[in-house]
């Protein structure tokens, strides 16, 4: 079993949903991470906040960020733990991000020595 990360851009619920929608739409969140961790497969995810910072270059210059197209900026993040890479990217087939046309980058994540 290897840990990979799962890196969700774009997708946000649209501006003009209801509380109620709103909470069904994160309720759907709930049960998929629910279930990933019921099967053992869940390590660790949140949310992350839309302001930040940038640091670049040999000079590490910092700005205001990050600045990208709306669905271009990573949202949050999980790390699951699956069999490879194949197994992984079908556990991200469930998440809700693709009703709202959000994507889902799955990567492994090398073990350091």
């Amino acid at each position: 079993m290897s840990d990979f990360l799962f890196l969700f851009r774009g997708g946000e619920p649209r501006p003009d949903l209801s509380p109620s929608e709103m909470e069904k739409y994160m309720n759907k969140w709930r049960a998929w991470i629910g279930e990933l961790a019921q099967a053992g497969k869940f390590k660790a995810g949140n949310p992350l906040e839309s302001e930040g910072k940038v640091v670049a270059g040999k000079k590490q210059l910092v700005t205001d960020g990050p600045f990208a197209e709306a669905k271009e900026v990573v949202g949050g993040y999980l790390i699951v733990t699956a069999k490879d890479l194949k197994a992984a990217t079908q556990l991200a087939k469930g998440c809700p991000i693709y009703e709202n046309g959000g994507s889902t980058e799955v990567r492994a994540i090398v073990e350091m020595q």
